[in-house]
């Protein structure tokens, strides 16, 4: 007999034989399609369980997402990029945003809901624990690693799409250590720690940036999965017409969120531009032998605003209104400079300070020497110590002694001492009797 099998079909359509099996067929038994149909439902199902369960809301989830939140913030704190990166790598947020991009695929209710519950306490949670360290923290400087989260672009958003699709693709063929790579490009917690930055200091814009940043992340990582899911056969079947409005959606979303990386993009391509022109015109400036200490330059708003410390040789009059002129006819825009000039120290007050240097190193050595050459002489205590007679700067000892109380035994030991500290130190003169002004030494 023939039967229907649920969730397989054409399972029973195959004849049997007289024993009761199934009857073989040919290279193109349709049998064996069904059950490859039948595995690959069975390993999409398992990597749908798989996400969901990295985007569940529970214990484990917040106590990682608390212990990285605290590494992150003390990362950008004192502008390590280490322990920024070690942040990332323990951070759990990757896996409900995985599951924002699969429930949408799937058009899976249950799953979407999940995982924007997650990654919302998440993000919240994330705020709200670097904000409380932020505001016990004695340290509230702007570093490089806090300023990098404040300012995204479109290479962020390319950087964040590129790492959704590696990640789908990590997922879909199991590449555990794919996703380690993933977790460190696309970077989610140092944006909220900047966000609680901005917050706790007052800096509505830094809030907003790393805001942006995170926004980006999410999102392109979310419509990536997305995109690749679906091209994998994740989710019904639509028609053309709802596949063609869900593609539209995605990029147009995208689009809208370009704007605001693109303005970014554009005013960091600006101030390179205009740290280039200054940097040049300045050096055009500056005599044969001055030196750029440092340079600061910003936009503020339309205008130019440039900052630094120049060595120079001799005082350069007006450069600070030559500059701006100069860097004003090249960008069409108004310049603020403020530079400092410091004046280099002269050849003639290096050689001086050389001389004083070595005249210092001299004089350190013969006090090492001497009292080396003393502790020689009283060994033993057969030289009393208020004996012994030094002039450091002639490099002359003079050790006064007494033969007759000597004796002759006691006086050829002393002898001996003196010969041995002489051999030793042959620069020094060491003498018997009372101390003598002989002629000074000159200095070496």
């Amino acid at each position: 007999m023939t039967g229907d099998h649920p969730g397989v079909p054409g399972l029973g359509d195959a004849p049997f034989n007289a024993g009761g099996r199934r009857a073989a067929r040919g290279p193109s038994d349709p049998d064996r399609n069904d059950e490859a149909a039948v595995e690959d439902t069975h390993g999409r199902s398992s990597i749908l369980a798989s996400v969901a369960r990295d985007a569940r809301l529970d214990t484990k989830f917040l106590l990682l997402l608390v212990m990285a939140t605290a590494i992150a913030t003390l990362g950008l704190l004192q502008s390590s990029a280490p322990v920024v990166i070690g942040a990332m790598l323990v951070s759990p947020l990757l896996g409900p945003i995985m599951g924002i991009g699969f429930g949408l695929a799937t058009i899976e209710s249950n799953l979407l809901k999940r995982s924007l519950v997650t990654l919302g306490v998440g993000a919240l949670v994330a705020i709200i624990v670097a904000a409380l360290i932020i505001w016990l923290s004695p340290i509230k400087d702007v570093t490089p690693e806090i300023r990098a989260r404040t300012q995204p672009t479109l290479i962020d958003l390319g950087v964040a799409v590129i790492g959704g699709i590696a990640g789908v693709y990590a997922i879909l063929r199991k590449l555990s250590g794919v996703m380690v790579g993933v977790a460190i490009a696309t970077a989610l917690l140092p944006p909220l720690s900047t966000v609680a930055f901005g917050l706790v200091t007052g800096r509505p814009d830094f809030a907003m940036g790393g805001g942006l940043l995170f926004l980006t992340n999410t999102l392109a990582i979310a419509f990536s999965v997305t995109i690749v899911a679906r091209l994998n056969k994740f989710g019904p079947s639509l028609t053309p017409q709802h596949t063609a409005l869900q593609v539209v959606g995605i990029f147009a979303t995208l689009g809208v969120l370009s704007i605001p990386l693109a303005v970014s993009f554009n005013n960091i391509v600006r101030e390179v531009r205009a740290r280039t022109a200054v940097q040049a015109e300045l050096r055009k400036l500056l005599a044969e032998g001055d030196q750029i200490d440092s340079l600061n330059v910003r936009l503020e708003g339309d205008a130019i605003a440039i900052d630094g410390v120049v060595l120079v040789d001799g005082y350069a009059a007006q450069l600070n209104q030559r500059l701006a002129a100069r860097v004003r006819g090249d960008l069409d825009r108004n310049v603020h400079v403020n530079l400092a000039q410091l004046r280099k120290q002269t050849n003639a007050a290096a050689q001086l300070e050389e001389r004083l240097s070595g005249r210092i190193a001299r004089l350190e050595q013969r006090d090492e020497e001497s009292r080396a050459m003393l502790a020689a002489l009283t060994v033993g205590d057969l030289v009393p110590r208020d004996r012994v007679l030094i002039d450091a700067q002639a490099r002359h000892i003079v050790v006064q002694r007494d033969r007759a109380a000597e004796g002759d035994r006691v006086a050829a030991a002393i002898d001996r001492i003196m010969a041995s500290v002489q051999a030793a130190y042959p620069r020094w003169l060491v003498q018997n009797g009372s101390l003598t002004a002989p002629a000074p030494a000159a200095d070496e």
